[in-house]
């Protein structure tokens, strides 16, 4: 019987972590001024593992990722990825699901691989609607110096689904 429980425990856990990441990215980019340069960061991104689709706008500046489930991608990881392309990642707008709670009086979300701040400048309706435990949202993450990449961001939100 103790088998059992320990195995539906540790079934549970693994369910839980799979299902928090990050599912997209629309990250800005800047430096990026040649139909060249957006190609060769398009087939950069792509060479990461945990990405479904993969499409770089120059017109729009942007590098739009939608990420496959389950992946292991990390914001600081993408970023990391535009900066050895060449290029600097400015502000994201993303959307990504994991544990939302509260530490130090101020909501955070995990998605077990980073940790989002999240900001006091949400509106308020969105802050009231925030409960603990497992949730999907969409926010803007706001641009980070590129050698001071840590894994822990600021996200302002722009939805809670």
């Amino acid at each position: 019987m103790k088998k059992i429980a320990l195995i539906l425990i540790i079934t549970l856990l693994g369910t839980l972590s799979s299902e928090a990441q990050i599912q997209k990215v629309d990250q800005e980019v800047y430096g990026m001024d040649c139909a060249p340069c957006a190609y060769g960061l398009e087939r950069g991104l792509k060479k990461m593992d945990g990405l479904q689709n993969v499409r770089v706008s120059l017109n729009d500046g942007k590098a739009y990722l939608e990420l496959a489930t389950e992946n292991k991608l990390t914001l600081q990881g993408i970023q990391e990825e535009v900066k050895q392309n060449g290029f600097s990642a400015k502000k994201a707008q993303i959307t990504i699901s994991g544990t939302v709670k509260k530490v130090n009086g101020l909501w955070v979300i995990d998605t077990g691989q980073e940790l989002f701040d999240i900001s006091q400048h949400s509106p308020t309706e969105l802050l009231q609607a925030l409960t603990p435990g497992m949730t999907t949202l969409s926010g803007t993450v706001e641009d980070e110096e590129d050698g001071n990449l840590s894994g822990r961001w600021a996200i302002t939100l722009t939805k809670i689904k």
